[in-house]
């Protein structure tokens, strides 16, 4: 038997299984349940947080046959439920905009819209990444939007709303999905691998988590590359290594040794992590990040690490925004780098070539000044 990936497999088949939407959720059981159902949507929102998901969800509770009207609530019983959920009814209309650009792909669908539906309450359209279609399909499908047959209801999906022409969102109720938390992604995983049987820890689940930056989606796939790499167990050292992530505690070392202008250290401390194969585009992530709550600690002074609140004592406020923009700048320009190990290197040397301006407000001064 086929193995089912994580992602296909936890995919939610009813609104009371998704994670980190409820703001969404809500306006659509509340549309539903006052009678007040729009007859276009726009879900929009970065990869994997479930826009499409929401979308067949949606089509499932307007085409549920278990009660005489749209419910909130599908039954997953239905014929129509379950050919929705398997990709198989002739009333739910799935298209890729990626793939069907042209306004003849465009033409050819709406020729169908005043077509009742064949045994469904609704005729519903479901077009994913939007924001591909060409303007003349845009253009043909405006018309349709404006005024379309009481039997017809379009869902549509978009990472890009910026580039949906606003004629066509004035037309739609927008909803804007947002990126999940990491305490959501890293509960919704715990709860994953106790169904699978996987035994994990909380470290390994907070890395995932963390790397997933939000995508449900990502983390899942995530998930299984870490279960396979663990020979089905996740372990936080072995998730490590798959993540090319590095312990705080180096980062931590790293940018104390930075604060303090100890160069031979800072490059000590970098030689100590190559040994681990890093991403070094992760592990700059992660200093950016530690820098950011160097930073927080300074004005708010709520970090409960005993490490960051011993750099943010003795870093210079100005200074800490200065490293920010250079590790910023640094992390922008990695991908086109021949090198990004060199990479990094350029960033803490010029992290540390302006370590001196933060000696400034102790009455410091620099050697050229005092030959002045």
């Amino acid at each position: 038997m086929s193995y089912q990936v994580l992602a296909r497999k936890y995919r939610p088949n009813s609104f009371d299984e998704v994670i980190g939407q409820d703001h969404v959720v809500q306006v659509i059981k509340n549309s539903i349940e006052q009678e007040r159902v729009h007859q276009a949507f726009l879900f929009s929102g970065t990869r994997g947080v479930g826009k499409t998901t929401i979308a067949r969800l949606l089509a499932k509770c307007l085409n549920c046959m278990s009660s005489d009207s749209p419910t909130s609530q599908p039954c997953n019983k239905c014929e129509s439920s379950i050919s929705i959920q398997e990709g198989k009814s002739i009333d739910f209309l799935e298209i890729d905009a990626a793939s069907r650009t042209g306004v003849e792909h465009m033409r050819e669908l709406l020729s169908s819209v005043h077509t009742s539906p064949s045994v469904s309450r609704f005729k519903i359209f479901l077009i994913d990444e939007v924001h591909m279609l060409s303007k003349g399909s845009f253009n043909a499908l405006l018309k349709t939007l404006e005024e379309p047959p009481s039997h017809v209801i379009f869902l549509m999906a978009t990472t890009d709303p910026e580039k949906v022409p606003k004629t066509v969102i004035s037309r739609c109720l927008q909803l804007n999905l947002k990126t999940v938390s990491r305490n959501e992604l890293q509960e919704h995983f715990k709860k994953i691998c106790e169904k699978e049987g996987i035994k994990s820890d909380d470290e390994s689940l907070s890395l995932i988590a963390k790397s997933a930056e939000g995508s449900v989606r990502d983390g899942l796939t995530l998930l299984d590359q870490a279960i396979a790499h663990g020979n089905g167990k996740l372990v936080a050292d072995d998730v490590k290594k798959l993540l090319g992530t590095i312990d705080d505690s180096l980062i931590h070392e790293l940018l104390d040794s930075i604060t303090d202008g100890r160069k031979e250290d800072a490059f000590k401390t970098l030689n100590d992590i190559e040994k681990l194969n890093p991403d070094y585009e992760v592990l700059l992530k992660d200093l950016i990040s530690n820098i950011h709550e160097v930073s927080l600690h300074q004005f708010l002074e709520d970090s409960n690490k005993e490490a960051i609140a011993n750099i943010a004592s003795k870093m210079d406020e100005q200074y800490c925004q200065l490293i920010y923009e250079i590790g910023i700048n640094a992390f922008q320009k990695i991908h086109t780098h021949p090198s990004p190990r060199e990479a990094v290197e350029m960033c803490l040397l010029r992290m540390l070539a302006f370590q001196p301006v933060q000696n400034i407000n102790t009455g410091e001064v620099k050697t050229q000044k005092k030959k002045d």
